[in-house]
């Protein structure tokens, strides 16, 4: 009896710990993070980011942005969604990750249509990320293609380009650039909704969280927003 109930002890033992060992296991090669950004132009948008390691320094990765700006749908409904999945490329020693990635837009904004379209709008993008010692870079590009456009459509290109020299491991600061264009429209001619030249300063916790704060002015020429802009984006792993 004492042997049996010391078997079925050191069975319960092994068992938790391969489940803990599993659950570790999982936990390395999954992960989820949280990122509102918020800016002058384009209003409050929360982005869900999460990746699945693939191998050593080869990730699927996956994303949703939910745009609550009223203006991009009717009057709070037909909000536009973005859903998408790509890949991610670490460099061997870390410094270096490249994402391109494939999403869809669902809504009416790119389209114009009377409301909802699944697969309104077709977005392929690049991010890119370079974080050494002293020195951090990051830049994105995207390109949103109507797919099902009824006479108004539009297409818009958004790229951002942020250089900055990290002080400490808890501090960085350094220059901003962020532009939001049309490329192509059915009536009339294309627009640039705005283009935002500036500096930012950032924070970095020490566990992973960072919040960065941008401004400066507009520079467009076709006013559509204000002279001056700001950005706050944070960054939040689960």
């Amino acid at each position: 009896m004492k042997k049996s109930i010391i078997l079925l002890f050191v069975l319960s033992l092994s068992f938790t710990f391969i489940t803990a060992q599993e659950k570790k296991t999982e936990k390395t090669k999954t992960s989820f993070a949280i990122m509102p950004i918020h800016n002058s132009g384009a209003g409050f948008n929360n982005v869900f980011l999460g990746s699945f390691e693939l191998k050593p320094k080869t990730n699927l990765t996956f994303y949703s942005v939910f745009w609550v700006n009223p203006s991009f749908g009717n009057q709070g409904k037909d909000l536009f969604l973005e859903t998408g999945v790509g890949l991610g490329f670490a460099s061997k020693n870390g410094k270096l990750y490249v994402n391109p990635s494939l999403g869809f837009g669902h809504g009416k904004l790119l389209s114009n249509t009377a409301g909802t379209k699944i697969a309104e709008s077709v977005i392929p993008s690049l991010f890119l990320v370079y974080n050494s010692g002293r020195f951090e870079f990051e830049t994105y590009h995207a390109y949103y293609m109507s797919l099902r456009g009824e006479g108004n459509s539009q297409d818009l290109m958004l790229n951002w380009v942020i250089p900055g020299y990290k002080v400490s491991k808890h501090f960085s600061f350094g220059g901003f650039y962020e532009h939001l264009g049309q490329t192509r429209v059915d009536n009339g001619d294309t627009k640039t909704l705005y283009q935002f030249l500036g500096g930012y300063v950032k924070a970095t916790l020490n566990n992973g969280v960072w919040f960065r704060f941008a401004a400066g002015p507009n520079i467009s020429n076709d006013k559509l927003n204000a002279n001056e802009f700001y950005k706050i984006q944070a960054f939040i792993p689960l």
